[in-house]
């Protein structure tokens, strides 16, 4: 048995979800454990198969209620063979709406056997004060907690247990996409071309040898170029995400506590 902890984490909040997970399960199975960077785009070129000895946690963001659009075509290309799968997604604190269900639809055609799946709160990525510096250390302490708890469904499985069909909260058909205009992401003369932001961009949207230039047409609008900026010379100006950004401020700063489904 192997726990694969696959990940997609422009802004590393999801990562840290992940891999706590993944490491407790592997720490109390004693399976050995494999991480999968998905956050790039040159890994996501790759098809990926699992097999019925392996046990899957993916974990992805929550894009406006969905999983993000940019994973469509990767996340609909897993393949499993009676894999055992753990869903997570990390929302901004707002609410993760379809994505989980979303997630459990698509790998539930794809041959998984999904076991449990988890919603965890993580730094929003249009701002600095919405579930800032999240997951925190309660956030992992939880994640320990729900890694025991799906550790005894696994032995249990193992022992014979049936795989019942797993309810988690969402709606289908899941919620349309709103469309968000191009980031109108800026460059301040700030910048001093350490090319963080070009080497960690997940879309390849920042010039190689320019990071002042974008190309809004591969931007996702993970903000990653600002979050990871040492000198905060990356911004947004566009009248529409700021606005969001302020929405969201105002209405959802009470703090959301992550999410069991087993």
């Amino acid at each position: 048995m192997e726990i694969k902890a696959m990940f997609f984490s422009p802004t590393n909040t999801t990562e840290k979800v992940i891999l706590g997970i993944g490491e407790n399960l592997s720490n109390k199975l004693e399976y050995p454990l494999t991480k999968i960077n998905i956050t790039s785009l040159k890994s996501r070129g790759k098809s990926y198969s699992f097999n019925k000895d392996d046990i899957l946690v993916l974990g992805l963001p929550v894009y406006a209620g969905r999983i993000p659009e940019v994973l469509d075509e990767f996340v609909a290309n897993l393949k499993g063979d009676n894999t055992l799968a753990i869903v997570v997604a990390v929302y901004g604190n707002r609410h993760f709406d379809d994505a989980l269900l979303e997630m459990k639809d698509i790998l539930k055609d794809n041959g998984f056997d999904i076991i449990a799946a988890a919603a965890f709160i993580g730094e929003h990525s249009f701002s600095d004060i919405l579930a800032a510096d999240r997951p925190d250390d309660k956030d992992m302490q939880f994640a320990k907690m729900i890694s025991d708890k799906i550790s005894d469904k696994i032995l249990s499985i193992k022992d014979g247990a049936t795989v019942e069909d797993l309810k988690v909260d969402g709606n289908f058909p899941y919620k349309e996409r709103g469309e968000l205009p191009p980031l109108s992401q800026e460059t301040t003369n700030d910048c001093i071309s350490c090319m963080e932001c070009v080497e960690n961009c997940p879309a390849e949207a920042i010039g190689e040898y320019n990071p002042a230039t974008i190309d809004h047409d591969k931007c996702i609008i993970c903000c990653s170029c600002i979050k990871i900026c040492p000198v905060d010379a990356k911004i947004i100006e566009n009248e529409k995400i700021l606005g969001i950004k302020a929405m969201l401020e105002e209405n959802f700063m009470e703090r959301r506590d992550p999410e069991l489904f087993i």
